[in-house]
């Protein structure tokens, strides 16, 4: 798609000057012998000024300062006028100053542009800062000037003046609102999504085009201001929602679908015995996954396409998932608008991780021990924590202790032991005591990752799973002298780190901040969870343990686990 802008290395080439004109307009190629082709020896101004059938249009523009304008600029123009009958100021707040500006802004473009030089889907940028599409029919004649469209509306008559070129159309020009002004009048049903965008940015006062209007009873000038629209979270990614140049595909959420996401998130987590996510990392999700670098139709949006669409800030929207509206999308001058019909909230945005610690033991009873820890050859197990608590920044970021599982033979002589692990999580209660249950693991996929001790000098073999079946082929590792599995200091996976630590590491100055509460060491890549039950309820998982090569070693030491939802994990 073709822009038409006015480049300054023309302006030297156009001046007012009848030989620049012609030499100008010859490089055209014009058919000048079209009846509906006028050539006429005045301004655009002066034409206007004297054909009444154009009063309206010419009262209009010259109380918006048009002409005065059109001759301090000096430039060849285009010039999109109507005559009376089609003259209409119904679509404008004619108490607003600045919206009649932009209205007649709307019709003036700082570009001469002959008919030869228009081609269908061509934009040409107007004074208002946005752009007029241009249509060509070309089931028509070439001497049918009505084959040429603006903005939807047909040209009855074209006037070649001394300065631009007239386009006589049978309507006003209506601009569509830009996605920023979509966005800012959304009505209440749609506060918390306007909210969200409104609050990531702000506005800065632009005292250079603010035009002074008078003096309050302090002295301070009084201006009819402008502000200068401003927004890191869009900055950040390049992507003005008031710019013309852009072409963005834009998904609005209702209050009611947000709400309706959010408690079937709650009734989730609640399901999967997870505690509540922060309203605000939700929140954050609908905002990033709302936005697109480019123009989607109708049909890429249906579910039956299936499409993984990904977002200004890489957050995946499943279109076999997500309902939108396809049959009522809404234009904007820059993209295009689909309202969310229903959406749901995907597991990896509800699940940052699931890590915790074999060290849980110690906090079970004889009852729970029997049946989340069911091992061979394993006799005596007692804890340690060999590494006090610590943390890269003090106060900011949570105290992680390396406390550990040691897990001693019952007979040495063997040649093997295996320990059988229920995902297990603990709870602290209000009168100081610790719950613990397991974890309920809904469908999906997800990245394994484990800790140990460094130097145990042991070949382990992970199965996953999930009742009683190992869901994949045993993994086997080396816990040797290698760091990758000792503790949670094995940084596998570049962003294996709590959630928001990966984005603030590199400011903090601690030496071993990229050790800290990382997912630990690689299992597997990606295992899934199944549906056992059909209906995407969660399951309980057993992690098994096995080591078939004592290698002399009289025990392990374990340390953690860590689930992380990959994105396929939807």
């Amino acid at each position: 798609m073709k822009w038409l802008l006015l480049s300054a290395l023309f302006v030297p080439m156009l001046n007012s000057c009848s030989e620049d004109w012609d030499d100008h307009y010859e490089n055209t190629h014009i058919v000048v012998n079209n009846p509906a082709l006028k050539e006429v020896t005045v301004s655009s101004g002066e034409y206007l000024a004297e054909n009444s059938d154009f009063s309206q249009m010419y009262e209009f523009l010259q109380k918006q300062e048009v002409f005065s304008k059109l001759d301090s600029k000096n430039l060849f123009h285009t010039m999109l006028v109507v005559k009376n009958e089609s003259f209409t100021l119904d679509n404008v707040d004619t108490e607003s100053e600045e919206e009649l500006i932009k209205l007649a802004n709307s019709h003036v473009s700082d570009i001469a542009l002959p008919p030869s030089n228009l081609h269908d889907g061509d934009r040409v940028l107007m004074w208002h800062q946005k752009f007029v599409s241009v249509g060509i029919d070309s089931t028509k004649v070439s001497t049918d000037v009505s084959r040429i469209t603006f903005g939807g509306n047909a040209v009855n008559e074209i006037i070649k003046t001394t300065n631009g070129y007239i386009y006589v159309i049978d309507n006003m020009i209506v601009t569509p609102k830009s996605l920023k002004d979509l966005i800012d009048g959304l009505g209440e049903e749609y506060s918390i999504f306007k909210n969200l965008v409104q609050a990531s940015g702000g506005q800065e006062f632009d005292r250079e085009h603010s035009k002074p209007i008078g003096v309050d009873a302090t002295g301070n000038t009084i201006y009819d201001s402008v502000f200068i629209y401003t927004n890191e979270f869009f900055d950040a990614k390049n992507f003005d929602l008031s710019s013309e140049s852009l072409t963005a595909t834009a998904l609005i959420f209702s209050d009611e679908v947000i709400n309706k996401a959010m408690a079937e998130a709650d009734v989730k987590l609640k399901a999967w015995n997870q505690d509540e996510r922060d309203r605000d990392i939700l929140r954050n999700w609908i905002l990033e996954v709302a936005f697109y670098r480019q123009r989607y139709t109708p049909a890429e949006l249906s579910a039956e396409a299936a499409n993984h669409l990904t977002s200004i800030y890489d957050r995946q929207w499943r279109t076999e998932v997500q309902t939108v509206d396809i049959e009522n999308a809404e234009e904007v001058s820059n993209g295009v608008v689909y309202y969310v019909k229903d959406f749901k909230i995907p597991h990896n945005v509800l699940m940052y991780r699931l890590k915790d610690f074999y060290y849980y033991h110690e906090n079970c009873d004889d009852i729970q021990k029997a049946k989340y820890f069911v091992s061979t050859n394993l006799g005596e197990f007692s804890y340690d924590t060999k590494v006090p608590e610590w943390t890269p920044l003090e106060g900011v970021w949570p105290k992680v202790q390396n406390r550990v599982l040691i897990c001693q033979y019952a007979d040495p002589t063997l040649s093997n032991w295996a320990l059988d692990f229920t995902l297990l999580k603990r709870t602290l209660n209000e009168d100081g005591a610790y719950e613990i249950s397991p974890y309920l693991v809904p469908p999906g996929t997800y990245r394994l990752a484990m800790g140990f001790m460094q130097h145990l000098g042991l070949d382990l073999n992970i199965s996953v799973l999930v009742n009683g079946n190992a869901i994949q082929a045993p993994a086997t590792i080396s816990v040797g002298s290698a760091t990758t599995y000792h503790y949670d200091r094995g940084a596998t996976l570049s962003d294996g780190y709590p959630e928001g630590y990966k984005e603030v590491m590199s400011t903090l100055t601690n030496s071993k901040k990229g050790n800290y509460n990382t997912d630990g060491g690689l299992v597997y890549e990606e295992i899934t969870i199944p549906d056992v039950n059909g209906d995407g309820s969660a399951t309980e998982v057993v992690l098994r343990i096995e080591c078939n090569n004592l290698a002399g070693t009289k025990q392990a030491t374990i340390h953690h686990w860590c689930l992380r939802p990959t994105e396929n994990n939807y």
